[in-house]
């Protein structure tokens, strides 16, 4: 994706890749990326989760900029490095003048590994 799409500067800080479904895309990061995996896992950090769903908010409302209030997050199960996961955002709440609720899941094999509802104002 353009890093301006997901409001970042470098394609190297880029986590997601679209698909032909809208509001959905596959998690991709550089898995040598020197912030998000600065040691070796078995799973995606939660700070990747984190960073695909601020990115799949800010996706949701583009050409627009969304700059996170507040955020939410709950995680059920790890994800896996080995497996398609799929961040998708699930429900858009335009609220009074220009504060906008997005949540995001994440899923992987059918299950949910993530929920994190995002919340602020798109600029």
């Amino acid at each position: 994706m353009a890093p301006a799409l997901v409001g970042r500067t470098s394609p190297a800080d880029v986590v997601l890749t679209p698909t032909e479904e809208p509001g959905r895309w596959l998690l991709t990061p550089d898995f040598n990326h020197p912030i998000l995996f600065d040691h070796h896992t078995d799973h995606l950090p939660g700070m990747v989760l984190l960073e695909a769903a601020r990115q799949a908010a800010t996706a949701a409302v583009a050409p627009g900029i969304l700059t996170p209030a507040s955020a939410s997050t709950d995680f059920y199960r790890y994800a896996e490095l080995d497996r398609p996961c799929w961040i998708e955002v699930t429900r858009t709440s335009p609220e009074s003048g220009t504060t906008t609720t997005i949540e995001v899941t994440g899923r992987q094999d059918g299950e949910t590994v993530f929920t994190s509802t995002i919340t602020g104002p798109v600029g």
